[in-house]
């Protein structure tokens, strides 16, 4: 369930960072001391941020798909290797 809202959390960032950067693009700046201007760039940098951290999260979930999907060939195979499953008899 956090799960679920960090992600909202997140796509809600994004996307604010999005419409405000679009919607003040072609402000009328002041100069130096522009908030506008200022507040463009905390938005570019949270998008600059946050698409890092989403190209991590997305590696690291392939890794770990990579990892769940071999490891359970590499179950598959042991569990077909045994004596049982190969109906070897065993006797003294």
């Amino acid at each position: 369930m956090s799960a679920l809202i960090l992600a909202a959390l997140f796509l809600g960032a994004m996307i604010t960072s999005f419409f405000v950067i679009a919607h003040e693009a072609d402000h009328d700046c002041i100069g130096e001391n522009c908030v506008v201007c200022a507040l463009v760039a905390v938005c570019q940098n949270t998008v600059k941020v946050l698409g890092s951290a989403l190209a991590a999260a997305v590696c690291i979930a392939m890794f770990g798909c990579f990892m769940l999907f071999f490891g359970s060939l590499s179950l598959k195979a042991r569990e077909n290797k045994t004596p049982v499953s190969l109906k070897v008899k065993l006797s003294n």
